[in-house]
């Protein structure tokens, strides 16, 4: 099971297309994007509603969906944060630039951009304002792991093994008070900014009775607190995508997704189909259930089929359902509705 309080969790392209997670909470205008690929079915408004991209490496079905990103985001007065493995500050420049933009005033947008290196982050902030001129890299040192902290929630990365530079990461809720997702859709209070001071009130253990005024009205925070908020046990959801299961790779893969309430992995391969893994490095199905078991992870969610299974989607996922049983996956069309029926024939049988 996952964090109670994610408002939104979306695997854009189901198990079969170009990786991409999108996560949301309530009142918070700074949802999170794990790789930047093929996003058409995420509209604007939510893109728009990011304050952080992560990308895991720069192959197309990674990256060609950031210029959506830009855009939905140009027209806003706000900085995003794009983080990823070396190379992501001249790539993300480069696509910037490519394009003709008319600086209008109100185009406010600062794209602030992380690269991550053994022990050492690159950052550049890419400025709309400034007509994006030739960034400025500062870079300072990093402790391999923590990426980023964002109040109640941090996230990690790890190196994962691929062809090209790439990284893995986990969104890791903080146990704790946190927003109600269920409650705030049903609130007559529309949410907003308010959910997040009211959360720094509530963190700072303010007084009880302090009223607040939302809207056009005054609230006690205690029946804030009582009404719109839950205490969180804390959860950790961790991103694996396009990399090698070897000794290069396990130990940080293993430190990142270790007991994760759910992990969404790379299954590329089937295990017939070894050689081609070790060549590209990618998992094959019998190794993205190792890795699920040995890192105790509560539900396993396959992510970036090979086009090759398309039809046969299912026989990935019962290898992996061979070692390790609590395991889906996200199919659409007909072979979704294929799977789906034959599991209703194994049902009448048994």
């Amino acid at each position: 099971m996952t964090s109670r309080t994610i408002s939104e969790i979306r695997l854009v392209n189901g198990s079969t297309g170009d990786p991409a997670l999108f996560i949301d909470y309530p009142g918070r205008d700074n949802a999170y994007l794990f790789d930047a690929g093929d996003n058409s079915s995420l509209d604007m408004e939510r893109l728009g509603d990011l304050g952080t991209v992560f990308i895991t490496h720069h192959h197309v079905d990674h990256f060609m969906g950031l210029d959506r990103i830009v855009r939905a985001n140009l027209d806003r007065d706000k900085t995003l944060a794009i983080y990823g493995p070396e190379g992501t500050i001249r790539k993300v420049y480069d696509r910037v630039k490519s394009y003709e933009y008319p600086y209008f005033p109100f185009q406010k947008i600062v794209l602030e951009v992380h690269e991550l290196l053994p022990s050492i982050r690159r950052t550049a902030r890419l400025e709309c304002s400034l007509k994006f001129p030739e960034p400025e890299v500062v870079e300072s040192s990093w402790d391999n792991r923590v990426v980023c902290d964002a109040g109640g929630f941090t996230i990690e990365a790890a190196f994962a093994d691929h062809t090209v530079p790439c990284l893995a990461f986990a969104l890791v809720e903080h146990a704790g008070i946190h927003p109600n997702p269920q409650a705030l859709a049903n609130s007559p209070l529309r949410p907003g900014l308010w959910v997040e001071h009211v959360l720094d009130q509530l963190r700072q253990d303010a007084d009880p009775a302090t009223l607040l005024t939302i809207g056009d009205g005054s609230f006690r925070l205690d029946a804030l607190r009582k009404r719109y908020f839950i205490e969180s046990p804390g959860s950790r959801i961790a991103y694996v995508t396009d990399t090698a299961w070897n000794e290069r790779s396990q130990p940080g893969l293993l430190s990142l997704a270790h007991r994760a309430n759910r992990l969404y992995c790379d299954c590329f391969y089937a295990d017939a189909q070894a050689t081609q893994a070790e060549k590209y490095l990618h998992m094959t199905a019998s190794q993205t259930a190792e890795f699920a078991r040995r890192a105790e992870v509560d539900e396993l969610v396959l992510i970036h089929f090979a086009t090759r299974y398309r039809g046969h989607y299912h026989e990935l996922v019962d290898e992996v359902r061979a070692t390790f049983p609590r395991v889906t996956a996200e199919f659409e069309g007909a072979e979704n509705r294929s799977r789906n029926e034959q599991r209703s024939s194994r049902e009448r049988e048994d």
